[in-house]
């Protein structure tokens, strides 16, 4: 009875326990380092796919994309309107959806050649005000939020298309790109691109006028730019190395520059049958394809690289280069 006893705790001994339990775990809190034989905390509302690294890379692509943005907007509208980057996230797609309001400009982007589709989300306050000023009127934030008549959509699309020019042209070093607005719409129930657990990258832009403000936000899934993200960072790994390449180039050139190597000017190509090739004989004639006034094809060590014209250099045959062949190949 007595060993019974002293196993039950007494009410001071139960709130010493709940009182230690509660400071190691607000101690211990959540940590996004990796420990060995510690877990690592992570939210699948704000999941982050994207490397510190990468994150850092994609924020200098798109504080030049703000600035480009701002001149063909201000150059649009005949006014100066200031565009800045506001923030790169990644987000559940469920997530970003649920902060849209109801009533917002959208436009759904096709990624071709990438897979799958993104979006331009615009305020309508903004969009309204951009209208105005647009028409000539003042760039004073406009307070009725309804939706555009086609006239102002078409003025929207113009911007649209210039926000969307400028963002694929800052990844276009790195990919040919041929994105384009599939629709638009101004209600968010609209804005179906991707599944709600898919991550995306939402790109938030700030934008001023002298007189009122808005917000530009462009959304693609992570998984359709994913490729494009790791060219873009490979890269700039190989622009930290150029010095290193350059000299190495020097090197290579001056290698090279001693080496002899074959040119052939060549008439043209036919194929005949075995039984005529022995049975020719001085005088007759093979019938070419080409026409006299063609260029003859310039062989570099059996492969075509240029066209040319056959002439004459003092007492020599010599061929004058026309043009360089588009196609390197093994054609003789």
């Amino acid at each position: 009875m007595s060993d019974t006893e002293n196993t039950i705790l007494t009410s001071e001994e139960v709130e010493s326990l709940l009182t230690s339990f509660n400071q190691n775990d607000t101690s211990e809190g959540h940590s996004d380092i990796i420990e060995e034989g510690k877990a690592k905390y992570y939210d699948f509302k704000r999941p982050n796919t994207i490397s510190r690294e990468k994150k850092r890379l994609l924020y200098k692509l798109y504080e030049n994309t703000a600035y480009q943005i701002s001149r063909g907007i201000s150059n649009y509208l005949r006014t100066t309107v200031k565009v800045t980057l506001d923030s790169i996230d990644e987000l559940s797609f469920e997530i970003f959806k649920a902060t849209c309001p109801d009533l917002i400009y959208i436009s759904t982007v096709k990624l071709k050649p990438l897979q799958g589709f993104g979006g331009i989300t615009v305020e309508l306050g903004l969009c309204m005000t951009m209208v105005e000023v647009a028409f000539g009127g003042s760039s004073k934030n406009q307070n009725e939020i309804r939706k555009p008549t086609d006239v102002e959509i078409a003025i929207l699309g113009n911007i649209i298309s210039i926000i969307l020019e400028k963002i694929k042209s800052s990844w276009e070093p790195y990919q040919v790109l041929n994105w384009r607005v599939a629709e638009t719409s101004v209600e968010s129930r609209y804005l179906n691109i991707a599944s709600e657990s898919d991550v995306v990258l939402v790109v938030s832009f700030n934008v001023n006028l002298d007189y009122a403000f808005g917000e530009i936000k462009f959304c693609v899934p992570v998984a359709s730019i994913d490729n494009t993200i790791n060219r873009f960072h490979d890269s700039t790994k190989s622009n930290d190395m150029g010095g290193q390449d350059k000299k190495y180039s020097e090197k290579l050139e001056k290698l090279v520059k001693g080496l002899s190597v074959d040119i052939v000017g060549v008439l043209d190509k036919i194929n005949i049958t075995v039984n005529d090739l022995t049975t020719l004989k001085e005088g007759d004639v093979i019938r070419l394809k080409s026409k006299i006034s063609d260029d003859l094809k310039i062989a570099v060590e059996g492969k075509n690289k240029f066209y040319g014209k056959l002439g004459l250099l003092g007492a020599k045959k010599a061929m004058q280069i026309t043009s360089v062949s588009e196609v390197c190949s093994g054609e003789q």
